[in-house]
């Protein structure tokens, strides 16, 4: 693979993650606030802080490697 398409696939990965991490954490938003009844909601909680924060991580860590990419290439 072009080391400019390995860039733009890492970007657009990393954009991916983060977009992701802002959906999952809209959804437990909005699930704590309606209330629903038989859902364990510090489990929800718990659940969905973890997985905010790994897809939070993966994107950085996604970008920070393409723009590395980028400054060695240059």
């Amino acid at each position: 693979m072009k080391q400019k398409t390995k860039e733009l696939v890492l970007i657009k990965s990393g954009d991916y993650m983060l977009d992701m991490s802002k959906l999952v954490f809209g959804g437990i938003v909005l699930v704590l606030i309606m209330q629903i009844k038989g859902i364990n909601s510090y489990l929800l909680l718990a659940l969905g802080i973890i997985t905010v924060l790994l897809f939070s991580i993966l994107g950085i860590i996604f970008i920070h490697i393409s723009q590395k990419n980028k400054k060695k290439g240059a």
